[in-house]
């Protein structure tokens, strides 16, 4: 034979093998052999390096300080974390759990001539904020520290004793705080222009106290860029680097390991989908941190917002302010399932493409009025008082036309019935509920 010939035969024999091995993976591979493909971006995502710490996602949003007849409050990020820092390095011991049957022997507990609240705007379990803080919260009774749920940590200057308030229950877990009150004090005298002064309303119906003038506040420009799908897929995925990628539609898919996401092209959205272990539902805020934190410092200042039954908000904040849009823009948003026989729930997270970089100078103020003259007007609009739960700064995200700018503009932010909307939207939905 002819060794032209018996390289033609050679050649067949191999085209023959290669259109088996293809057949195969088109047919049989579940996942697609043409519309699938390891994911070969190599771009190093920044947040595996500069992962965020759960003592910055779970910081508390704003301070409260009762002095004598004056109550003021602010929402600096700094002066907030250099409290923390105090309580930190404190010793606290006798703790203990006591229940209210009266509504005013529970606010009759909360009473201080000289005192401090570290507050949030949604419940932090006691477990919780020992395991982020790395602090010793031990009651007699364990479970009673891993399911009680709280919003304020309140500290008397006078008597030295801390506590954590719970509204839901009329309950507080207090005890003795040994600690640096003098570092406090001159932290607290040392931020004159921070604070703003604050009033209780006269009913007294509420958690929160109100501004008692109206209130300027700067509105801000900032650079917006779209975030690296690998950026999602690095922080999300157990294993990235085995991910595959399915772009052959509009939207583009990724998925390994019972794992996926989904990019949503049209609306700049993130859907990403998992399983997690076995859990109760007061571990949600911590199985969702874990995923939250390796998204590093890409969209600036991220921070524990709100929870809802099984579904947390985590916000960005701009000068210790969250920013709300309609668009989805400002909100990785957390959702669990219900628990599975093994304890095991279904999670997605949900965030946009979209973040704001960087700054632009602007010495534009907006003036907003006092927030108890915004409850006095949505509850002469129709408001149900016992709805309105609190009223907040927030910053509005619009988008600049034709331009990668973002204008983030000071607005009130109500939360009503649970759901947070903005004042204007909530007086335009009240109008329209009296005319039907």
């Amino acid at each position: 034979m002819r060794i032209s010939e018996k390289i033609i035969r050679v050649g067949l024999i191999v085209m023959i093998a290669l259109s088996f091995y293809f057949s195969y993976m088109i047919w049989l591979n579940p996942t697609g052999f043409n519309n699938a493909s390891t994911e070969t971006d190599t771009g190093v995502n920044p947040s595996v390096q500069t992962y965020k710490q759960k003592s910055d996602l779970f910081l508390p949003l704003y301070l409260t300080w009762n002095d004598e007849e004056d109550i003021k409050e602010t929402n600096s990020e700094a002066v907030t974390r250099e409290i923390q820092e105090v309580i930190n390095e404190a010793t606290i011991s006798d703790l203990t759990l006591r229940t209210y049957g009266e509504e005013q022997a529970f606010s009759k507990a909360q009473e201080v001539d000289q005192g401090i609240s570290l507050n949030y705007y949604t419940t932090f379990y006691l477990n919780d904020y020992e395991k982020t803080f790395d602090k010793e919260l031990s009651l007699e009774d364990e479970s009673e520290t891993e399911d009680f749920p709280f919003s304020r940590i309140q500290f008397d200057l006078e008597e030295n004793t801390i506590q954590f308030v719970d509204f839901t229950h009329q309950r507080v877990v207090r005890g003795k705080i040994d600690w640096d009150k003098s570092q406090v004090k001159h932290l607290l005298a040392d931020n004159p222009r921070e604070w703003t002064a604050m009033r209780t309303d006269q009913e007294r119906t509420s958690n929160q106290y109100y501004t008692q003038d109206s209130i300027k506040l700067k509105k801000y420009s900032y650079y917006s860029s779209t975030q690296s799908q690998s950026l999602f897929r690095e922080a999300f995925f157990n294993n990235p680097k085995n991910v595959k990628i399915n772009d052959e539609s509009v939207d583009t898919y990724y998925y390994e390991g019972g794992q996926n996401m989904t990019v949503l092209q049209d609306q700049q959205q993130v859907k990403f989908e998992t399983t997690t272990d076995g859990s109760d539902e007061t571990d949600l805020a911590m199985l969702s941190a874990d995923y939250i934190i390796r998204l590093g410092n890409n969209f600036g200042t991220i921070r524990y917002f709100d929870q809802q039954d099984k579904h947390l908000d985590y916000r960005v904040f701009v000068e210790g302010y969250p920013v709300f849009s309609t668009g989805g823009q400002g909100v990785i948003s957390v959702a669990f399932s219900e628990s599975g026989q093994t304890g095991s729930r279904e999670m997605t997270i949900s965030a946009s493409l979209n973040a704001i970089q960087v700054p632009i100078p602007s010495e534009t103020e907006i003036e907003l009025p006092s927030s108890l003259s915004v409850k006095n007007d949505l509850i002469a609009a129709g408001a149900d008082p016992e709805s309105l739960q609190q009223i907040i700064v927030g910053y509005q995200w619009g988008e600049i036309k034709d331009a990668p700018l973002v204008d983030l503009t000071p607005a009130w932010y109500v939360n009503y019935d649970s759901s947070w909307i903005s004042y204007d939207a909530l007086m335009t939905k009240l109008a329209e509920t009296e005319g039907n």
